[in-house]
């Protein structure tokens, strides 16, 4: 499978409804969006599903990442909830993170909202037969904000900045030869966005590993253009959220070229970012 690229696939339809499995729930758009199902392949937080929640879909499937420290892989239900989206998350042992085709084809719901309840949608149903119900809903959405993006400069060390961001999609080109800390996952889109830019370190949750270690596997991705990466466990701090990662956070996965810097698995995050930034040659 591809690392690069958006994929935009017709799963289900009953015209007018139609539901479209994406590898992101962040790839949704004017044109695979509005009024449909998204079955996207992310973690359910907040700073997830707000990229879908702009477009006004019927209804998201997301992941909800091992729901992991403070229920953060899941919160963006809540959101949903006020947005008048149903909304579910599967278990990401069930099929794998950043692929929304095998959530389709195997995905299990494990949590759901107000509204998808009200559908019949609840834990334990295959992901087909909860498009099915969300394709019932007849509410209208009111959600129409622009994500909230947050980024900050959190340290530095070896004369390279430490930035903190909730998503990969919200770091910046100025951000080459950083090291990044993300809320996100660390499974191959993730690894994608970081490649865009090209950090000297990236940190990212594990996403509660996930079907076929697909919450990491872009660590290895990332090994292969030479930048140390590593992620750390979705109990120790909230997914979607930069900071919690990097303050939080306590490293889980490592690549080798993490490894050679001399970042383990129990590590703090901070000190693993500061070894990445240590350790980082000259791009």
């Amino acid at each position: 499978m591809p690392v690069t690229g958006e994929r935009h696939i017709v799963v289900a339809a009953e015209p007018p409804d139609r539901a479209i499995a994406m590898d992101s729930i962040t790839h949704a758009n004017g044109e695979y969006g509005p009024g449909d199902v998204l079955i996207g392949a992310s973690f359910a937080g907040i700073v997830a599903v707000q990229f879908a929640a702009r477009y006004r879909p019927k209804a998201v499937i997301a992941h909800d990442c091992g729901i992991g420290l403070d229920g953060a892989g899941v919160n963006g239900l809540w959101f949903l909830d006020g947005a008048g989206i149903p909304a579910a998350a599967i278990d990401s042992a069930s099929a794998r993170i950043a692929d929304g085709v095998d959530m389709w084809d195997r995905g299990v719901i494990s949590v759901a909202n107000h509204w998808a309840r009200l559908l019949g949608v609840g834990p334990g149903m295959p992901v087909r037969d909860a498009v099915a119900g969300f394709f019932a809903w007849d509410g209208v959405p009111w959600a129409d904000e622009a994500p909230r993006e947050h980024r900050s400069v959190v340290g530095s060390a070896g004369g390279r900045p430490i930035v903190a961001v909730d998503s990969i999609r919200f770091a910046l080109p100025e951000d080459r030869g950083a090291v990044v800390c993300v809320g996100s996952h660390g499974g191959r889109t993730a690894a994608a966005y970081a490649l865009e830019i090209m950090p000297a370190g990236f940190i990212s949750s594990d996403g509660g590993v996930g079907r076929d270690d697909s919450g990491i596997n872009g660590l290895a991705i990332l090994g292969e253009a030479g930048i140390a990466a590593a992620a750390v466990s979705v109990a120790s701090a909230r997914i979607g959220e930069g900071n919690s990662t990097y303050q939080d956070g306590v490293i889980s996965f490592v690549n080798e070229i993490a490894r050679e810097r001399g970042v383990r698995a129990g590590d703090p995050a901070r000190s693993a970012a500061k070894a990445m930034a240590n350790g980082a040659t000259v791009r």
